[in-house]
């Protein structure tokens, strides 16, 4: 079974540990991956999940997501006009939508966005690579999510294909358990690991591997509920029940 692992920093303490070998995505690439049958099982954000419901189902364990400030997306100042977005965001730039009523140019180059625009939604690791240098902000996504709507911003899900195997999905399940468990017991070495990676200094590793969330309980379904009805996005998604 393929599993697609989205590329960016939030997702080592999923697989770091796992012994899993996942394809590395961009968001927009994941959900081609899953929807063209190269892979079975994985993450995609959440608007995709729900666009694509028909053929897939939320496997309701693991997530992605912030509950405060987030710091990987943020709207960093500019010093030009006007409003600008990475490509590869979708739920960051509809949360903005939503909550400031701005909509967004979308640019490939954040470092350039950035001369052009007055600010530029930038997401992952770009967004910490400009926290990390002293770039200024306007807004902190998640950190306006929970003001606004009280809620967790859920950024991605883990969803798998309509012809999965069981056992396969176990398996993936179970290595991300392992993985997760690990980091928690002793994170050390999945930071080493992203600030070197990422070229960043390990407390803005640490501070971001605090503000993220993994494990779904029923305030995450909450989230996702309220999150899909307030960017007008049917909620048609489909739980997989799991033990």
């Amino acid at each position: 079974m393929s599993i697609v692992r989205l590329r960016y920093a939030h997702s080592d303490p999923l697989f770091y540990h796992s012994g899993l070998n996942p394809i590395w995505a961009s968001n927009n690439e994941s959900i081609k991956l899953l929807l063209e049958g190269r892979a079975s099982v994985g993450f995609t954000p959440l608007t995709y999940t729900a666009q694509n419901c028909d053929l897939l189902y939320v496997v309701p364990r693991f997530a992605i997501f912030s509950d405060g400030p987030v710091i990987s997306a943020r709207l960093f100042r500019g010093s030009g006009t006007g409003y600008a977005a990475v490509s590869d965001t979708s739920v960051n730039a509809m949360a903005l939508k939503k909550l400031l009523g701005i909509n967004f140019e979308v640019v490939d180059d954040p470092y350039t966005a950035l001369k052009r625009f007055g600010a530029v939604l930038v997401i992952g690791d770009d967004a910490l690579r400009m926290v990390d240098a002293g770039y200024q902000h306007v807004a902190d996504v998640g950190e306006l999510w929970r003001e606004r709507v009280g809620l967790p911003l859920v950024y991605a899900v883990m969803v798998v294909t309509r012809n999965y195997r069981e056992q396969d999905l176990d398996r993936v399940i179970n290595g991300i358990e392992d993985s997760l468990t690990a980091f928690e017991k002793d994170p050390g070495s999945v930071i080493q690991y992203t600030a070197n990676r990422l070229g960043v200094s390990r407390e803005l590793i640490r501070q971001y591997f605090s503000a993220i969330r993994y494990r779904v309980d029923d305030r995450v379904i909450s989230g996702i509920n309220e999150e899909l009805r307030l960017f007008n996005i049917n909620n048609c998604l489909r739980y997989l029940t799991i033990n």
